[in-house]
């Protein structure tokens, strides 16, 4: 089967994130990620300020991901060059099973999820089957078709990620999936996959933290886009 379309994703484009910032006395922004980086870089702007998202609440300036990495010593997490030779081995895969596994683990890696299902669409199926569970969770679901009424299933046909804290009843159901987590499910996350217009996967994730970061689950969803994509070529 030849695909020649090139995938869409299912996430809409949103402007970058704008900054507000304060030591307690002067409040300065709105500003780009980038520029509190690069204050931060050449001392301007101290540890002990404080940081708001345009429309959120003060928090710690550690809390911002990005400070966080930069101020980091002690784990370094895989380089995007290291990443981007990872991505390219995937997509040379061609075992199904060594696939599903494969872009599982990678987009573990690159969301900062804890647990992970993949369900997919093989060339012999007829329905999404969960094909791995990766993570300090029970493997039971493994090999099972998903229920043509599960509510994650409906939002995945209909081009709707999901992402968050469980806050309703299709969030609920994802998070319960993912209830014999290790540590519990603080966000999840389901991202469906199409190619050339047909549902083929759906990567879902979930870690005891806060919510998942939009451009995280886009840079998996790349992954397994052009991984199914170059398999299906």
């Amino acid at each position: 089967m030849q695909l020649q379309l090139n995938p869409v994703s299912v996430f809409k484009s949103q402007p970058p994130p704008l900054w507000y910032v304060t030591n307690g006395e002067l409040t300065v922004g709105p500003v780009l990620t980038g520029l509190l980086m690069r204050g931060v870089e050449f001392g301007r702007v101290p540890d002990y300020c404080h940081v708001r998202a345009l429309r959120g609440t003060w928090r710690t300036l550690g809390s911002v991901r990005e400070i966080a990495a930069l101020h980091s010593k002690v784990t370094k997490a895989p380089s995007y060059d290291q990443l981007a030779e990872s991505a390219r081995s995937i997509e040379r895969i061609k075992d199904e099973e060594e696939l599903c596994h494969d872009v599982t683990r990678l987009s573990l890696i690159v969301t900062g999820a804890e647990s992970a299902m993949f369900h997919f669409l093989g060339r012999s199926a007829r329905t999404l089957t969960t094909r791995c569970v990766l993570g300090p969770m029970s493997n039971e679901r493994l090999g099972y078709a998903l229920s043509e009424h599960d509510l994650v299933l409906q939002s995945a046909r209909a081009g709707r990620p999901v992402f968050g804290p469980p806050y309703g009843a299709t969030e609920d159901a994802l998070a319960i999936r993912f209830a014999s987590s290790e540590n519990g499910v603080g966000g999840a996350a389901m991202v469906p996959v199409f190619i050339g217009g047909t549902l083929m996967a759906m990567l879902e994730l979930s870690r005891p933290g806060h919510a998942f970061r939009r451009t995280d689950l886009q840079r998996a969803e790349r992954i397994v886009q052009r991984a199914l994509r170059q398999r299906a070529n």
